[in-house]
């Protein structure tokens, strides 16, 4: 009788915490073993249609899908570089940056991958395509490069000026983003913000760190028109702008991790992941922002989440550690 009780009870255990589980978990993960058949860091993740997505990471690893992360192949990669970051303009056209400068393009959605001549030796953290001709990738050592031909040829851009020695004492930026030819903005260690008007021919700084208290690491950037933006990065900070950037001020996130990622669909609703397995959502443009269940991962600790692509309203994916990706389910 005794055994019988026992039973029971985990069965209803077993229930309840199966549809505790479906009433709550919005997002599905899975690992090496089912999913990417590896075991690397994925640091950066993107789709542009949420149905095609490919993610990078350590040791040159490069996966991809073609239907909407229900399977992920892992693709043939020229290096065994770590990679950091990855962006295509459609479902064909690519490119991925990554340590000792590397930079590898695609055009024919991840097949192959050509090597591209960043001149630079620095680890180059991010990059951005505003279309299949302009582009810039950012890294260590105040590293910003631009290219007008789709990586044909890049051009190192230092303290505002093109060609000039690269990495003398500047912060280190960590992402970029470019909302047209002309207008964007990196950032980077220190809480550095930078923007250009002139399409990164030269920077000017707009974080004023004495004003908004922040002296935070700034990891990812993401702008969803030419005035309303967001900055996130270390302890959890948020700052965001109205006005271009002229003015930034901090969002309450509700946490303390680092954030590595953020990515907005509109100005009102998007998505920022962290450590631990931190994934936060807004609905209403930062003004409150709530926690969401990351799923089941491997280990007793909750893995960190580096990087977010949120390519509609029903569709994203998290890239994090040990090869897992996250996956939207709404």
């Amino acid at each position: 009788m005794l055994k019988k009780s026992t039973l029971l009870i985990l069965v209803i255990i077993c229930l309840l915490s199966i549809f505790s589980y479906a009433a709550f978990a919005a997002w599905e993960c899975s690992r090496k073993e089912d999913f990417t058949g590896t075991e690397a860091r994925l640091l950066g993740v993107y789709s542009p249609d949420g149905k095609n997505a490919w993610a990078v990471g350590d040791y040159g690893i490069i996966v991809s899908t073609g239907d909407k992360g229900a399977s992920w192949d892992k693709l043939e990669s020229p290096v065994n570089k770590d990679l950091w970051s990855i962006y295509f303009v459609d479902d064909k056209t690519g490119w991925i940056s990554g340590d000792v400068g590397t930079i590898l393009y695609t055009n024919n959605g991840g097949k192959s991958w050509k090597r591209q001549d960043s001149v630079s030796t620095v680890t180059l953290y991010g990059i951005f395509f505003l279309d299949n001709k302009n582009g810039w990738a950012v890294g260590a050592n105040g590293t910003i490069l631009g290219t007008q031909n789709g990586g044909s040829l890049w051009n190192p851009i230092s303290a505002g000026r093109a060609g000039a020695n690269v990495g003398e004492g500047d912060p280190g930026f960590w992402d970029v983003h470019f909302f047209t030819q002309k207008k964007g903005w990196v950032v980077g260690e220190s809480a550095t913000i930078r923007m250009t008007t002139d399409g990164g021919k030269t920077w000017v700084d707009q974080h004023d760190t004495a004003v908004t208290g922040i002296d935070n690491n700034l990891s990812s950037v993401e702008f969803a028109n030419e005035t309303t933006g967001w900055a996130v990065g270390e302890a959890g900070v948020i700052l965001a702008t109205t006005d271009g950037g002229s003015t930034w001020a901090k969002q309450e996130s509700g946490v303390t991790e680092w954030l590595y990622g953020i990515e907005f669909i509109s100005e009102k609703e998007g998505l920022a992941v962290g450590e631990y397995g931190t994934i936060l959502r807004t609905t209403d443009g930062g003004k409150t922002w709530s926690t969401e269940t990351s799923g089941k991962q491997k280990g007793a600790t909750k893995n960190r989440l580096f990087g977010v692509s949120f390519p509609k309203p029903d569709a994203a994916f998290v890239a994090a550690d040990w090869g897992m990706i996250l996956k939207y389910k709404p």
